[in-house]
């Protein structure tokens, strides 16, 4: 199982969940901790090797680095909102 690295964007973001949604991505988090390549999680076109797994309305940004699994972003998904805060952050 990989470490996990939530980025303090992404854990500001989840704190401001309701509970029951909280609950469900972090679930989802482990999952990918567990399995990175989970089958519904796909490779972001023209943001490798950033990767996109869905949790109900909201969408997980993470990658894989060594033996820690990153996530920078979780956000509404949906929208493009999160692709723009993912260039943002990555200039």
């Amino acid at each position: 199982m990989l470490r996990i690295d939530i980025w303090p964007e992404a854990r500001d973001f989840l704190e401001s969940l309701p509970g029951k949604y909280r609950r469900q991505i972090s679930a989802k988090i482990f999952s990918l901790a567990a399995d990175p390549l989970l089958p519904r999680s796909k490779l972001l076109e023209g943001h490798a090797p950033f990767r996109r797994y869905r949790s109900g309305d909201y969408r997980i940004v993470y990658f894989v680095d060594k033996d820690v699994l990153k996530v920078p972003l979780i956000d509404k998904r949906g929208d493009d909102r999160v692709y723009r805060r993912l260039k943002q952050m990555f200039r």
